[in-house]
Formats: structure tokens, sequence, C-alpha cells
């Protein structure tokens, strides 16, 4: 289930992220690339999840 309409990120996806910052925090705040890199892959994830699930409710939608 996505957080909001607007963004394609879920509860779970979300938690990740967070942690990924909180030791990005604990560390001063400055990201590493590999960070950066786990969290553009969680995203584009979580992106190609949602463009799936839209289609295949476009292709049950569309058949009579």
């Amino acid at each position: 289930m996505r957080i909001s309409e607007k963004d394609a990120i879920n509860h779970t996806e979300a938690a990740r992220i967070l942690g990924t910052a909180l030791f990005a925090a604990l560390r001063g705040g400055n990201l590493t690339s590999r960070q950066k890199r786990k969290i553009d892959q969680i995203i584009a994830g979580a992106e190609e999840r949602e463009a799936a699930l839209a289609k295949a409710k476009a292709q049950k939608n569309k058949k009579p």
C-alpha cells in the first residue's frame, strides 16, 4: 500500500530509506555514493512496481 497517491513508495520502502538516512546522520549528515545508489534503487523499484500495477489494472479494466 502506497503512503499517498503522489508517491509510489510504500511504508516498508520508506523505512528502508529512513534507516539509510539515519546511518548517514550518524556519520555527520553526508550520504555516501553507495547510500545514494541504494536509495535510488529503492525508489526505482517502487516506481516499477507501481507502473506494473497500473498497467495490470488498465488491462483488467479494458477487458469487457
